[in-house]
């Protein structure tokens, strides 16, 4: 049954962007895409809720409803909302950064302080920041503090997903990598998009992420058990 349930989500799921991917470079207009985009949403809580049932954590719930209200908003109007745009993704960081907590291993922290960890950490940063330096022209003053608090959430987001996969502890640890790049690609190339130079390609290339980033998050928290410092050979200490 569980097979039976998941493949049907999947189905929807793939049909639905599949739509979405094609209504974004076919639509005259962006605003259309609120009839679709939100349905991708819908049917991944409804597979999150059918394999989980009871057990579903309420922080990933909460980051799914974030989502879903991303997507009628931004495409509705995405410089009226930019505010509550900005609040909503720094939300769903956090509620994945709290989520992903449980993943990492303490007794491994101070093997991260390795040179290729700091250049992956500064280069991320770098990232992070020239997209702020670019849009912050373009943003109105009383806008900025949130541009800043997302980006940070970004950032933490980042650090914690990027841990995580070097950390080596799961066989589901590049799905993570995937999604959190996937992330980090959508949320950057999102306000350029807006701001600078707004084209369809973009706009199918920053669903797709969106969209890839959340279905492969979803499918690391369902099929990764969390590994007990205690569980762990004596190899990594």
């Amino acid at each position: 049954m569980f097979k039976i349930k998941s493949s049907f989500f999947d189905t929807l799921f793939f049909i639905a962007v599949i739509a979405a991917l094609i209504m974004s470079v076919s639509l005259t207009s962006r605003k259309d895409l609120i009839y679709i985009s939100p349905i991708v949403i819908l049917i991944l809580i409804f597979k999150y809720l059918s394999i989980t049932k009871k057990k579903a954590d309420p922080k990933f719930l909460l980051a799914l409803l974030a989502f879903f209200i991303l997507n009628i908003i931004s495409f509705y109007d995405y410089n009226e909302y930019f505010n509550a745009i900005s609040l909503l993704t720094s939300g769903y960081l956090i509620l994945f950064t709290l989520i992903l907590k449980k993943y990492l291993i303490k007794s491994k922290l101070k093997s991260f302080l390795s040179l290729s960890v700091i250049l992956g950490v500064f280069l991320v940063g770098y990232v992070i920041y020239a997209v702020v330096d670019l849009l912050i022209d373009q943003i109105p003053n009383y806008n900025i503090i949130f541009m800043f608090i997302c980006a940070l959430c970004l950032f933490i987001y980042a650090i914690t997903f990027a841990m995580i996969y070097i950390s080596d502890n799961y066989a589901t640890g590049t799905i993570l990598l995937a999604s959190g790049v996937a992330t980090i690609f959508n949320l950057g190339l999102s306000p350029i998009n807006e701001y600078f130079l707004y084209n369809e390609i973009f706009t199918f290339l920053i669903l797709f992420c969106h969209y890839l980033s959340l279905y492969l998050f979803m499918t690391f928290i369902l099929k990764t058990k969390v590994v007990k410092d205690n569980d762990i050979s004596s190899k990594y200490f």
